[in-house]
């Protein structure tokens, strides 16, 4: 039997080079899909979505998509991402599954990423200092 040891919370995980491909090609592939669809907010102004990084499963049957926004202009808040994500969830899974080249389509999920909405904040409090 293994004796719990506070070290292991620091060790990282070894990436399968074919896992960090996979990544790679559903990065790719995601990001030429939101280029062909056009994101609106409640206000009817268009909003450009990042992928900041996706994380596979090691399976490669899930893949965590997180996405932000940099504009400083058209800032959406969590829950207006999710409604946006949600009204334009099956025109993005049926482009992407047309797109990929694999032999099982990962399950998309999609997470807003709240380090930028941290960043954004630290920013506009620099700003404002000035």
């Amino acid at each position: 039997m293994r004796k719990n040891n506070e070290f292991n919370i620091f060790k990282s995980q070894k990436n399968n080079p074919r896992i960090l491909k996979v990544t790679q090609l559903i990065k790719k592939t995601l990001s030429e899909v939101f280029l062909t669809i056009d994101f609106t907010n409640s206000t009817g102004e268009n909003i450009i979505l990042f992928i900041n990084k996706v994380s596979l499963s090691k399976d490669a049957r899930i893949a965590t998509v997180f996405i932000t926004n940099f504009s400083n202009k058209n800032y959406i808040s969590e829950d207006q991402f999710k409604t946006i994500i949600e009204n334009n969830l099956s025109r993005i899974k049926k482009e992407f599954t047309s797109r990929i080249e694999l032999r099982y389509t990962p399950k998309l999920k999609f997470r807003f990423d709240a380090e930028t909405e941290r960043m954004f904040n630290l920013d506009k409090a620099l700003n404002n200092l000035k």
